[in-house]
């Protein structure tokens, strides 16, 4: 659990990192990542190593068993034939075979159980790993959002009240003088189409003249 818990503070280390020196969040994950896959490596190339020293303390082990049943048949042979004093010997090489055997056989199963706990470890921090590369995309654009929002806070906070007040009370009256321009500019047209000259009313006068002329010509024509 131990390996495991050093992938996770990796991970809430580089995160923090991002926030607190405005790094981009969405480079920080693939690091993240990275690292964890840096870190399974590591465990797994333990693991082996473990794994040798485990088949050494077994071969030792073997050996030291095999110790003790050869000076255990010794001192048997020894006593057989009523030499006690190489009976003695072979005992006490036997108990010394025995005290190392045991001293084997705890080291094998303190290795085992490491062995045990860094293939947990390699497996759970597999499924980590799988879990954090199917979600980086999820991951990233929920990052870039957040930036996106924090970059448009900064920019807002920038502006004082007053100064945004300031810049709405221009876009304002900016806005009303457009208004009056149209407005005079519309009126100038109108006067232009109200506008008669002496020439219109010249020439408007003599066609009503004409006009006069046509219908007496024409009620003369009736008449005769």
């Amino acid at each position: 659990m131990n390996a495991l818990k050093r992938i996770v503070d990796i991970i809430n280390s580089n995160i923090n990192s991002a926030l607190d020196k405005a790094e981009d969040p969405e480079k920080m994950i693939d690091l993240s990542i990275r690292e964890t896959e840096e870190a399974i490596i590591k465990m797994k190339a333990d693991l082996r190593d473990k794994i040798s020293e485990r088949n050494r303390a077994e071969e030792y082990l073997k050996n030291m068993e095999d110790k003790v049943s050869s000076w255990q048949k010794r001192a048997s042979l020894a006593v057989q034939r009523n030499l006690e004093d190489l009976a003695r010997e072979a005992l006490i090489e036997k108990r010394s075979a025995e005290e190392k055997k045991e001293i084997a056989k705890e080291n094998v199963a303190a290795l085992n159980d490491l062995i045990k706990v860094t293939k947990e470890n390699i497996e759970e921090a597999s499924e980590k790993l799988k879990e954090m590369k199917a979600t980086s995309s999820t991951l990233k654009a929920r990052a870039k959002l957040a930036k996106d929002r924090m970059e448009v806070n900064k920019r807002f906070n920038s502006y004082s009240n007053q100064s945004y007040a300031k810049r709405l009370e221009e876009l304002k009256a900016k806005i009303e003088r457009w208004e009056t321009e149209a407005q005079l500019s519309q009126n100038d047209i109108k006067r232009e189409k109200e506008t008669v000259s002496f020439e219109d009313l010249e020439r408007e006068s003599e066609i009503e003249k004409e006009l006069e002329e046509l219908k007496r010509n024409v009620n003369n024509v009736k008449e005769n």
